[in-house]
């Protein structure tokens, strides 16, 4: 793009960092922005964005939506209400400075009328062209229920909570004959910092990175330079003083691009993650250095680098484990362009690395979440494939249909069950989970044999303590026991057990004079819904799985110096 100077005689000046000038450029349908500290997130790219969808949709419902209703008044609003100033949007305040929108009062009769008809303009905010921006909180559902909103804003998405905010969602409805022209029509602008699930915070922006068409984004932005280079044509052609036919040329070229740029942008969706840095002109590097001394490394990470959060690792239970230990290359799809949509079929036929002639191996843990998961020793490398789970009210025959459902494709119907030695003292008493799920998998809901054969792996193993895991695991994940396969963990379908290993943190204990090293168990009493992503449960089936005898005996015998607990034969 061609750099041109002007001066405030010429036009307007405003300061914008890139990121800004990005998402003002590409104005996708929904954005979903991960952004550091002091980046700007509130008070200039929402604020620019909200006022963009004023103009865009004049008679529009717009709803700023936050976890409570006090943070939307005291922390969203105020800093959406300063970008508006910083930018010529202002409130009414006749006759010292007529502006553009009011507050908790009907607007002017002179503004165009709302479309909404409202009784109580009391926490509403109504602009000259009959927008009304409505406040909305997850923890009073009641404020402003049943509106029918054409777009949503949200600040500090990683406090919403994803169960509660989907019940915001059927409010984004409304005219699409009125509203349908606009590329922001049902959309949703929700900014944040990174999330910690560690500290109780959300992170299902993430999740919305799916919905991106990297490509759609991209050529929207190249369409959208186009248009910008055109709108400097014209101002340059303007200030010339050129002919008015060349100018009206101009003009029906802009016009043309502008119709082209706003159907690309229909139903995108942008998903980014930026850090600080992208707004160092005006933070200063002064500052990230500030920081950096003054907040732990780990928060400065995610304050400030916008880095997905993990335990520090001074206080990881599994230290080590790094990407080594992680692949990505999951699926196979040869021949899946045969299948139409309707005909595909999810199950283990699209994993590149089984071996289907070979059984397979599972580590399972029981509880209010089932856990189970599944892998094959191929070589040198010890390859997990799979995490299959359930959450009570969902209990053992549901697990096991999950597993039966995802493993029909293969031809080795063998499962060799890793678990609990608890799980074996509870056969006297009749609720011997191990067996149960056994049961479960050979013989499915109908009482009908599945042609699975559940060998049951750990009957008489001694007692796997957090000592003995927390030593054996450090070993196995080295990669440096020549002896032990090298563990490689599937990104995609594991990512329950990624989150839980890379999450589980250690604390010390001491016995008889001996620092024992435990693993954190707290976060099991999550919610429920919370456990499968934040809690230790699937690190637990992960251990029962490669904590085995045969692993155990080679560490055992090769030197004194290891610790690694009762294994014994019982």
């Amino acid at each position: 793009m061609i750099k041109n100077k002007y001066t405030e005689t010429d036009v307007e000046l405003r300061y914008s960092n890139w990121l800004s000038m990005f998402i003002d450029l590409v104005k996708p349908k929904n954005l979903y922005l991960y952004a550091g500290r002091g980046t700007g997130k509130t008070a200039d790219i929402i604020a620019k964005r909200s006022i963009d969808i004023v103009y865009s949709m004049p008679g529009a419902v717009i709803s700023i939506v936050a976890n409570t209703y006090i943070n939307a008044l005291t922390n969203v609003l105020p800093y959406i209400r300063e970008g508006w100033d910083r930018n010529g949007f202002y409130e009414h305040n006749p006759p010292n400075r007529p502006g553009h929108y009011v507050i908790d009062e009907p607007p002017p009769s002179e503004w165009t009328q709302p479309f909404l008809k409202i009784k109580e303009f009391k926490k509403t905010i109504s602009t000259f062209n009959g927008c009304i921006f409505v406040l909305k909180s997850l923890d009073s559902p009641s404020i402003s229920a049943g509106n029918s909103v054409q777009h949503q804003i949200g600040d500090e998405g990683k406090y919403d909570n994803p169960d509660m905010l989907k019940k915001t969602n059927p409010t984004l409805r409304g005219d699409r004959i009125k509203f349908g022209h606009s590329p922001y029509f049902m959309g949703r602008t929700i900014t944040s910092d990174i999330a910690d699930p560690a500290d109780g915070e959300y992170d299902w922006m993430s999740d919305m990175q799916f919905n991106m068409d990297q490509d759609r984004i991209f050529y929207t932005l190249q369409a959208a330079l186009i248009a910008n280079e055109i709108e400097f044509e014209l101002f340059e052609a303007k200030k010339a003083g050129m002919h008015e036919s060349i100018i009206q040329k101009i003009v029906t070229k802009l016009e043309r691009w502008k119709e082209r740029l706003n159907v690309i942008r229909m139903n995108t969706t942008l998903f980014y993650v930026a850090s600080s840095l992208a707004n160092i002109d005006i933070l200063t590097f002064e500052y990230i250095i500030t920081q950096y001394q003054t907040l732990s490394y780990e928060e400065f990470k995610k304050a400030i680098l916008s880095c997905k959060p993990s335990v520090e690792k001074g206080r990881r239970f599994y230290t080590n484990l790094d990407d080594s230990n992680f692949y990505s290359d999951s699926y196979n799809y040869d021949g899946l362009e045969d299948f139409g949509i309707k005909e595909f079929n999810y199950n283990s036929s699209v994993l590149r690395h089984v071996i289907r002639d070979k059984p397979i191996d599972a580590g399972y843990d029981a509880g209010n979440m089932m856990s189970l998961v599944m892998g094959q020793e191929q070589g040198n490398i010890y390859r997990v494939f799979k995490f299959l789970y359930t959450l009570s009210p969902e209990w053992i025959r549901q697990l096991a249909d999950k597993f039966i459902d995802y493993f029909t494709p293969h031809r080795n119907k063998v499962l060799n069950l890793y678990y609990d030695r608890a799980a074996n003292n509870f056969q006297k008493a009749g609720v011997d989970y191990a067996s149960q799920l056994k049961k479960a998998i050979e013989v499915d809901g109908s009482n009908k044999r599945t042609g699975w054969q559940v060998n049951l792996m750990s009957l008489g193993q001694g007692n796997i303590t957090q000592g003995t895991e927390y030593n054996f695991m450090t070993i196995l994940l080295s990669g440096k026991e020549k002896r032990l396969p090298k563990v490689l963990i599937c990104k995609y379908e594991c990512k329950e057990l990624k989150s839980s290993l890379e999450l589980a943190q250690s604390n010390t204990r001491y016995t008889s004079g001996r620092k024992i090293i435990i693993k954190v168990k707290t976060s099991e009493k999550k919610k429920l819904s919370d456990l499968p992503m934040q809690s230790t449960n699937p690190s637990d089936a992960f251990k029962y799985l490669m904590c085995r005898r045969n692993y155990l005996l080679v560490l055992k015998s090769s030197s004194s110096s290891y610790t690694m607990g009762d294994t014994s034969i019982r």
